[in-house]
C-alpha cells in the first residue's frame, strides 16, 4: 500500500513545487497573523518568507485576502480529518464545532481576521481548488484526498435530518459558527466549547423535530 509520501513523490515535479510554494506562503501568514494585524502584513514579507518575488506571489494568489480563503479550505480539510470517521448527522456537526473551537482557541487572531473579512463581504468563503499535492504535503494523510470542499451551509445541510425547520437550523448554525466566538471575545474563549454546544442544542433539536 502506498504511503502519503509515496503518493506525493509520484506527482509531477511541477505540481510538487507549486504545492510547496503555495503552502509556504500560507504558513508564513499563519506565523505572522497571531502577533501582527492582517492589514499590516505586507505581501513582500510573505513572498520573501517563501523565497519568491511579489509577482510570483500574485501568480499563485490573486490577493493577500485570498490567503484567508485558502486558510479556511485547509482548516476545513483538517477539521474533517480530525472527526471520528463513524460520525454522521448531528454527531458530525457536534464534533465539527468542537474541533473548530479548539482551532480558534489555538489561533484566535486568525479567526477574528477571517470573521472581520466575512463581515466586510470579502468573498473569502469561496471554495478554492486545493490540489492533491497540497493536501498530501500539509496533512500527510491519504484521506485528505477525499475531503470534499463545499460551502459551509451545504456541509451543515447535508448532516441535518430532513425537516421543515432544516433551513432555519442551517442559518442558525452559520450565525452561531461566526457569532458565538465574537460574542465571547478573545478574553472568554475558554468558554467557547460549552457555548458552542449550548448553541448547537438549540438548532439541532429544532431541526430534528
Amino acid at each position: 500500500m502506498s504511503t502519503p509520501a509515496d503518493r506525493f513523490a509520484a506527482l509531477p515535479l511541477r505540481e510538487r513545487k507549486r504545492a510547496r510554494l503555495r503552502v509556504g506562503i500560507w504558513q508564513a501568514l499563519r506565523e505572522r497573523v497571531e502577533h501582527t494585524p492582517f492589514a499590516d502584513i505586507p505581501v513582500r514579507e510573505l513572498a520573501a518568507a517563501a523565497e519568491v518575488s511579489e509577482p510570483t506571489f500574485f501568480a499563485h494568489y490573486a490577493s493577500k485576502t485570498e490567503l484567508l480563503a485558502y486558510h479556511i479550505c485547509m482548516w476545513r480539510i483538517g477539521t474533517v480529518l480530525a472527526i471520528d470517521e463513524a460520525a454522521d448527522g448531528v454527531d458530525f456537526i457536534r464534533q465539527f464545532f468542537d474541533e473548530t473551537a479548539r482551532s480558534i482557541i489555538s489561533g484566535p487572531r486568525m479567526w477574528f481576521e477571517i470573521t472581520a473579512e466575512v463581515a466586510r463581504g470579502g468573498g473569502i468563503c469561496a471554495v478554492l481548488d486545493i490540489s492533491a499535492a497540497e493536501r498530501l504535503l500539509v496533512f500527510d494523510d491519504l484521506r485528505a484526498l477525499e475531503v470534499a470542499l463545499t460551502p459551509q451551509a451545504d456541509l451543515f445541510r447535508r448532516h441535518l435530518p430532513p425537516s421543515p425547520d432544516r433551513e432555519a437550523a442551517v442559518t442558525g448554525l452559520l450565525a452561531g459558527f461566526y457569532g458565538v466566538p465574537l460574542a465571547l471575545g478573545a478574553d472568554r474563549l475558554d468558554e467557547l466549547c460549552d457555548a458552542y454546544r449550548t448553541h448547537l442544542d438549540r438548532y439541532t433539536t429544532t431541526a430534528a423535530r
